[in-house]
């Protein structure tokens, strides 16, 4: 089935909100204050920047650059509230942990409580601090953690080891993880790993083991610049693929930290064309090919991709995508369940995902995506093409992207 559209523009995309929290974790160590440009505006920033003033930072906030200035003494009580965030649950949980003689009551929402937390706070307790789980909450009692050898599953979500990872300063003796299972997500861990390092701190990494020598600190670097969110961009690549024109987004630079970054290649393999520039990424449309992928290490992008396969000239498969399952919605039951609304033949077996390209144009059936604003902003690209579908929960978007929609409408033909 060919249904391309007609439809050009170039998109300016915020900072990526992946590195941003990295970042704001790091500057919560720092002795100075930091500049951070190119920042981002969405939900799950918003929950992490909030909580971390009640730990007592301040963070003065301009449309193109923050400074965040962390006091001589983070609060040692608190109470947070987590919405929906994973990245910020995990993080911030692992954060106030590591501040001595601490105590706070981490209050998550209900769609937190699906997803796990488990893996990190077994470890904190053998590290010698008290977490207790009690109905929507999780109690921290904190201390200067003794660092030590743990063995910590690495096929459920990367945010486990990220989070004990940037906490490097305050261990008081070497940490070791052995990383079990297969690992997913693995660039995201590399990701935290360089942002690290680009403060000073060294973890070394050797496919399956990460070691950190006790006693590092992080340099206080003045200011810090943010890539542009490339997670977003893969929306509008993805559209500058089915498009007869040619679609865009900006860049900083022609290598990137980000995992989503490497959907181009994915992009290429398919039959569509890209140009980097020194300030924009092209996407034009070539024919769609079905192919076979590993998305291990990007799990946001099954979505787009499984969208884009729907107008292929062949069946799309995807493997290494288990994980799915504890997102913010089981991503995989939900694609399967809501694409075959529209005529797609779609089924996961044996660890395969295969999408058939579908053979119809569908009718007034809606979609819905379980207030996952992944799904929300993939299936919006299949609504750009049949304007007769409806989606659910738009308002999910705010979470990562919350100018989405507007700025799909900004390139509409």
């Amino acid at each position: 089935m060919r249904n391309y559209l007609d439809i050009s523009g170039h998109i300016t995309l915020e900072g990526s909100k992946s590195i941003l929290n990295r970042v704001l974790i790091i500057a919560s160590h720092l002795n100075i204050p930091i500049k951070i440009i190119n920042p981002a505006s969405c939900e799950d920033i918003a929950t992490m920047t909030n909580n971390l003033c009640k730990m007592g930072l301040k963070i003065d906030k301009a449309k193109d650059n923050w400074i965040v200035t962390t006091p001589k003494k983070l609060n040692n009580n608190g109470e947070f509230f987590i919405h929906d965030s994973g990245t910020a649950y995990r993080f911030l949980t692992t954060r106030v942990a590591a501040i001595q003689r601490s105590k706070y009551i981490i209050n998550i929402s209900d769609q937190l409580k699906r997803r796990p937390i488990e893996p990190l706070t077994d470890i904190l307790n053998q590290m010698g601090i008290i977490t207790q789980v009690k109905d929507d909450s999780l109690l921290i009692k904190g201390s200067l953690p003794k660092g030590g050898i743990f063995d910590i599953p690495a096929d459920i979500s990367s945010q486990f080891i990220s989070s004990l990872l940037l906490i490097a300063p305050s261990y008081k003796n070497d940490l070791e993880l052995f990383l079990e299972g297969d690992i997913v997500s693995r660039s995201y861990i590399d990701m935290t790993i360089k942002i690290m390092q680009d403060f000073g701190v060294i973890a070394d990494f050797d496919g399956s083991r990460i070691f950190i020598h006790a006693g590092q600190e992080y340099n206080n670097l003045s200011e810090y610049l943010i890539e542009p969110d490339f997670s977003s961009a893969c929306y509008f690549w993805a559209l500058g693929a089915l498009s007869r024109s040619t679609v865009s987004t900006n860049t900083i630079n022609k290598i990137s930290l980000q995992p989503d970054y490497e959907f181009l290649t994915i992009l290429e393999k398919i039959g569509a064309k890209f140009e980097i520039g020194e300030d924009k990424i092209s996407i034009s449309h070539g024919e769609i090919k079905g192919i076979s992928v590993d998305m291990r290490d990007m799990p946001d992008q099954v979505p787009t991709l499984t969208v884009l396969a729907l107008f292929a000239d062949s069946k799309t498969t995807i493997t290494n995508i288990e994980h799915l399952k504890y997102k913010e919605s089981n991503r995989i039951d939900a694609l399967i369940a809501e694409l075959s609304k529209i005529g797609a033949k779609i089924f996961y077996k044996n660890g395969v995902l295969t999408i058939n390209p579908i053979s119809r144009i569908p009718g007034n059936e809606i979609l819905n995506t379980y207030e996952d604003h992944r799904l929300v902003m993939a299936f919006h690209i299949l609504k750009l093409i049949f304007p007769q579908l409806i989606v659910t929960n738009a308002s999910s978007i705010d979470k990562s992207y919350p100018n989405f929609l507007n700025d799909i409408k900004s390139i509409k033909s």
